[in-house]
């Protein structure tokens, strides 16, 4: 028997289907890959600047019996995503999860941030996931999952989050509005906005606290 093969005794509850996360190279986004992956989903890592931990994430993938395979895409250039979906389109056929992970940040004050800062983090934390699951939907004939990942930073004030929190309460009024628009077509929208996480972010964000 194979390592794949030893990796996954029994059928997990995600048996067979195809699973894209974005920014799975590391981080939450590699944690949750690797337990989609462990729960018998194919799962698609896709990353933009780390290609090593991305390869590595889709071994651990593999070795767990996932048909995984890495893919690279800029989320901040609509031209990338739609090329991303075409690569999955073509290999898959089809799409069953969206985990849209994949967030940037720039850690200034508000009154700091300038035009550029502050459209970039928006077009990859909040714009990526329109764009992605406008791509997704079609594949998702038979129903699907999406699932945006959110940060309490859309609620809550933090000195120098602010790109960032406003990029997240963006991303979760889109996530009501798709949730109702693609419910009659059997796809789910949600987003999670779990406490704080210990992390590179985390540090970047919280280095001039007392905590």
């Amino acid at each position: 028997m194979g390592k794949a093969e030893r990796g996954r005794e029994a059928p997990g509850r995600f048996e067979g289907k195809i699973a894209l996360i974005t920014g799975s190279s590391r981080g939450i986004g590699k944690v949750i890959a690797l337990k989609l992956a462990a729960e018998g989903a194919n799962v698609i890592v896709h990353y933009y600047r780390r290609k090593r931990d991305a390869m590595q994430t889709l071994e651990q993938a593999a070795a767990l019996g996932s048909r995984a395979v890495a893919v690279k895409a800029d989320l901040g250039d609509p031209v990338k995503i739609a090329d991303l979906f075409g690569e999955i389109r073509d290999q898959y056929g089809r799409l069953d999860i969206l985990v849209s992970n994949a967030a940037t940040g720039i850690a200034r004050p508000a009154m700091e941030l300038t035009d550029r800062n502050f459209s970039w983090v928006m077009d990859v934390n909040a714009r990526a996931f329109l764009l992605c699951a406008q791509q997704a939907a079609p594949l998702m004939e038979e129903g699907g999952k999406m699932v945006a990942i959110s940060s309490l930073g859309s609620r809550l004030v933090m000195p120098v989050y602010t790109a960032v929190g406003v990029s997240k309460a963006a991303l979760e009024a889109l996530t009501r509005y798709l949730a109702v628009e693609l419910a009659p077509r059997g796809i789910s929208v949600n987003a999670l906005a779990a406490g704080a996480v210990e992390s590179e972010a985390l540090n970047l964000y919280t280095a001039d606290l007392d905590l």
